[in-house]
């Protein structure tokens, strides 16, 4: 469904992304994985067409995204971490426009506005919406396409309980639906619920990349590392309830977290 190689990319000669290779295949449930800047969000980017890689080379069900960037990205639907909308626009008629800019038959809007729980705020401007609001707002848009290939930028953030709640039921489905789906997040939770593969980035390349056996535990430790160092991490040395082979046998294979 989506191959992506030799991806690199570089923003005031920083190279964020340093030759990144990644292949997914209809269906999978990957999780992008890695600490603040080290490329995730650059990568999603490129692949939807609001970046311009240096070099490498993307291809979407086969079509190259650079000769043909309409064609190739036609399948796919992309929730980022902060959506801008017209200010003036009210939820539905934003909803409308792009159903409207997707193909989309108009009764898709009514379908997301109650299934994102937006009904009591159907009609108010975006000028007017909370930071929350807007980003179920944006949930709704990236859930309007019929796509094959979703891809979701931190998407439990800024989304209160009940919005999370929606927004992973939905996911969820997807999954089971048999699309293709791409997401970053700093949630262990996420993944554990979402994934069933996991990519690991650091520095702008890909670390590990893992199939049916992961090692959540593993990228809990790297995050309880950067809040907190290395002083007393008792979960290191292997005595935690959660550690080593309880954590693997709770997330052995994609039925375990499907």
């Amino acid at each position: 469904m989506l191959t992506v190689s030799g991806l690199t990319k570089s923003f005031a000669g920083r190279r964020v992304l340093d030759g990144i290779d990644l292949h997914i295949d209809e269906g999978e449930s990957v999780a992008l994985l890695g600490a603040n800047g080290c490329g995730k969000t650059t990568t999603l980017r490129c692949i939807v067409g609001l970046a311009r890689p240096d070099g490498g080379r993307i291809e979407i069900d086969g079509v190259d995204a650079a000769r043909q960037p309409v064609e190739a990205r036609r399948p796919i639907s992309y929730l980022a971490q902060k959506s801008v909308f017209p200010q003036t626009l009210t939820v539905r008629e934003t909803l409308a426009v792009v159903a409207r800019l997707r193909r989309v038959c108009g009764a898709a809007v009514d379908r997301e506005i109650d299934a994102c729980g937006l009904a009591a705020l159907a009609d108010r401007s975006v000028g007017h919406l909370s930071g929350g609001e807007r980003q179920r707002l944006a949930m709704a848009a990236a859930f309007l396409p019929d796509a094959r290939l979703y891809l979701f930028d931190e998407p439990s953030a800024n989304l209160d309980p009940v919005a999370s709640r929606i927004l992973f039921r939905r996911a969820r489905q997807l999954k089971r639906d048999g699309r293709t789906l791409l997401f970053t997040t700093h949630v262990p939770a996420d993944v554990r619920h979402l994934a069933s593969r996991i990519v690991l980035l650091r520095d702008g390349r890909i670390e590990s990349d893992r199939a049916g056996e992961f090692e959540v535990r593993r990228y809990e430790r790297m995050l309880e590392r950067e809040l907190w160092g290395d002083d007393d991490d008792e979960s290191r040395r292997g005595d935690h309830p959660d550690d080593g082979g309880v954590a693997d046998a709770r997330v052995h294979g994609a039925g375990a977290i499907a």
